[in-house]
């Protein structure tokens, strides 16, 4: 499967999808009307292609954005998603460009972002089962991402991934197999950590039993360490959003619960010089409630 140029996740929105799933839909109607009739009627009566909507959105919030929600998942996702991701470059190709008029990899940047955190939440234990209510999860799990599946994951470009690599910047070792590179899923958490545009993964099922039985909050962690509680208060109340676009709330768990809905978490905190700057987070971490509300 060739790898098409990745799009970037604020490019992944609801409508975005919606849009893709249409335009794969009407030219495979297309094409099938021309192999039976000769001529094509698919834009008459055509119902909206739910089931690969669904999909492909359940895929985005896993896969990009690395939301862990309770039975958003079916068995056969990781299958599925490929079929429809050769369709997209099938009819991507010029040949098709009269009826398809997207150029772009939407599906496919799904589907290798989904790959990559497969790896990631299965090499810290998540049970897929319990979390999806699922009959099995014997996914095809190497331990390893594969360049494109980390490039998708990042937010990146595959070039500038490879160039980090060869800058020297990367930090890990890559393994090349039948002309694929390859890397440790736990060297490859390292690095994602420090990607400005990653989505550290929450697994909403665990949150409420851990706060209430070990004592902790789940918060979002900035890649220098510090994290969102109390002390992150400012005169109008908590400031979370991105740059521009930012919301006041009063009380720290209604800005919790926001920030856990981003597609990436953004807040504000103070420095060494008590100025508040805009912070990304980094990972999500369960830290005692006594720490995290000091206030």
């Amino acid at each position: 499967m060739a790898t098409n140029k990745l799009i970037k996740h604020k490019a992944l929105t609801d409508i975005d999808i919606i849009k893709e799933a249409k335009e794969l839909q009407k030219s495979h109607l297309i094409l099938g009307d021309w192999m039976i009739n000769g001529i094509s009627h698919a834009d008459e009566n055509t119902s909206e292609p739910e089931e690969l909507i669904h999909l492909l959105i359940r895929q985005r919030n896993f896969g990009v954005l690395g939301k862990l929600i309770e039975g958003e998942m079916l068995s056969d996702d990781f299958e599925t998603i490929k079929d429809y991701c050769l369709l997209e470059e099938l009819y991507s190709t010029k040949l098709h460009s009269t009826f398809f008029h997207h150029e772009n990899a939407i599906i496919e940047t799904i589907m290798l972002a989904a790959k990559a955190r497969l790896e990631i939440v299965m090499s810290e234990g998540a049970d897929f089962k319990k979390i999806y209510d699922l009959e099995n999860d014997n996914f095809d799990i190497s331990g390893e991402i594969e360049l494109n599946e980390l490039a998708a994951i990042a937010d990146m470009s595959l070039q500038s991934v490879r160039n980090h690599i060869s800058q020297g910047k990367a930090g890990f070792n890559i393994e090349q197999r039948q002309g694929k590179f390859y890397v440790s899923v736990d060297e490859a958490k390292l690095w994602l950590k420090q990607r400005n545009s990653f989505k550290p993964t929450i697994n909403f099922m665990e949150v409420d039993f851990r706060e209430l039985k070990d004592g902790v909050l789940l918060v979002p962690v900035a890649k220098d360490g510090s994290y969102f509680n109390s002390d992150c208060r400012m005169a109008k109340g908590y400031q979370v959003g991105d740059k521009g676009n930012e919301t006041h709330f009063n009380d720290f768990n209604s800005a919790r619960d926001h920030l856990m809905m981003m597609p990436l978490a953004r807040w504000r905190r103070p420095n060494a010089s008590n100025n508040f700057g805009i912070v990304s987070a980094s990972e999500w971490k369960f830290i005692p409630k006594d720490k995290v509300l000091t206030k």
